[in-house]
C-alpha cells in the first residue's frame, strides 16, 4: 500500500517557518527560533516512520529544496515507540544505503516521483512493526542531549458510504469526485482525506484544499461533498495553476481514495499548518501548533484509514 506524500514537502514548509510581514519597512527582521523538528507518521497495517530536522530562519537564502532538507536533517541520539507498554527502538535508514531496487520502493512510499539530486534522506523505522486499530503510540526522541514526547492512537476507522464522479468541463471531460460520508453520532471524529491516480501517475497525495476537517457542523449525520486531487510541494513544478485542469480528474482516471481517521492534536497540527501556508504577504504570523513536549515542533501522526476505488465514468 502506499503512503501519503506529506513528509518532504510539510517537512520543508515547517523547516522554513511559514513567516509572513504586515508591513513593507525597513527594519531589523528577527533571526526566528531555532527548533527541533519531527515527521512521525503511523497506519494501520503499515510501519511507522520519523524525520528529524531543525527549523530554519525564513529568510535565510536556500539554493534548491533538497538542500534546505539535507542542510537541516539532523541525527537523534535514539528515537523509541511505545505500544502497551512495550518500548520499542526505531533502527535509522538512508537512502545511500539502499539498493536501486529498494529506492525505487522509497520513492513509492514518499511519494516522488525521484529524489532531488544530492537528498540523502534517513528515517527512523522500524520494519516489522505495523499499526493496529485503537492502538496509542508513544513516541520518544532523545536529541542533542534533550528529551522530547509525543503521544498519537490509531482510532476506529470509518469508511465512504459511496463514491462517484461528476463532469465540470464537459468538452474535455475534467471534473470532481463526490462522496457520501455518514459520520458517527457517539464520537467527536476527525478526518483527514488522499487521492491517488494510477491512470495520471500521480501518487498518494492529500487532496486539495482542506484535507483535513473535523465533524462539529455535521456531527451524526450524513453529508456529500467534492474534492479535488492535490500534487506534491517538492514535484510540483509551479505551471499547474496556470492549466484550466488543475487538481481536476479525467474522465477514465482510476483513482484510489484514502479516508483516514485522525485524532485532536494531529487534526489541530494539519489545520495550522493550512491557516499558516495560505498566509498573504500582508498577515500575521500563524504559529504551527505541535503535539510534542519540550518544545519541540512537527507532529507524530496516527491514521486510522480505509481506502476505496472508483473508475471516473459518468
Amino acid at each position: 500500500m502506499k503512503r501519503f506524500s506529506t513528509s518532504i514537502s510539510i517537512l520543508l514548509a515547517v523547516i522554513l517557518g511559514f513567516a509572513s510581514c504586515e508591513k513593507v519597512l525597513d527594519i531589523n527582521l528577527p533571526s526566528g527560533v531555532d527548533g527541533i523538528v519531527f515527521e512521525g507518521y503511523i497506519e494501520n497495517g503499515t510501519f511507522p516512520y520519523v524525520i528529524v530536522s531543525r527549523s530554519a530562519n525564513y529568510f535565510d537564502p536556500i539554493n534548491t529544496a533538497a538542500e534546505a532538507i539535507v542542510e537541516a536533517l539532523v541525527i537523534p541520539d535514539s528515537v523509541f515507540i511505545t505500544v502497551d507498554g512495550v518500548r520499542i527502538p526505531m533502527d535509522s535508514t538512508c537512502l545511500s544505503s539502499l539498493t536501486p531496487e529498494q529506492q525505487e520502493l522509497a520513492l513509492e512510499f514518499l511519494g516522488f516521483q525521484s529524489f532531488p539530486p544530492g537528498l540523502d534522506l534517513c528515517l527512523y523505522t522500524k520494519f516489522s512493526m505495523q499499526g493496529e486499530f485503537g492502538k496509542t503510540y508513544r513516541m520518544t526522541a532523545y536529541v542533542e542531549g534533550q528529551e522530547y514526547n509525543a503521544v498519537t492512537s490509531i482510532g476506529q476507522p470509518v469508511s465512504l458510504d459511496s463514491l462517484w464522479y461528476k463532469d465540470e468541463l464537459p468538452a474535455d471531460s475534467f471534473g470532481s469526485i463526490w462522496c457520501r460520508l455518514s459520520d458517527p453520532a457517539a464520537t467527536d471524529d476527525y478526518y483527514y482525506m488522499w487521492t491517488e491516480n494510477l491512470t495520471q501517475d500521480k501518487s498518494m497525495y492529500a487532496i486539495d484544499g482542506s484535507p483535513s476537517f473535523g465533524d462539529r457542523l455535521f456531527n451524526g449525520e450524513t453529508i456529500e461533498f467534492n474534492f479535488y486531487q492535490g500534487t506534491s510541494l517538492v514535484n510540483d513544478n509551479g505551471n499547474d495553476d496556470e492549466d484550466e485542469d488543475h487538481g481536476r480528474f479525467k474522465e477514465g482516471d482510476t483513482v484510489i481514495v484514502k479516508l483516514g481517521i485522525i485524532d485532536r492534536g494531529v487534526y489541530d497540527f494539519w489545520e495550522s499548518v493550512d491557516a499558516a501556508s495560505n498566509l498573504n504577504p500582508f498577515s500575521s504570523p500563524t504559529p504551527v501548533y505541535s503535539n510534542f513536549d519540550n518544545g519541540g515542533r512537527g507532529v507524530w501522526a496516527g491514521y486510522a484509514t480505509t481506502v476505496d476505488t472508483i473508475i471516473c465514468v459518468k
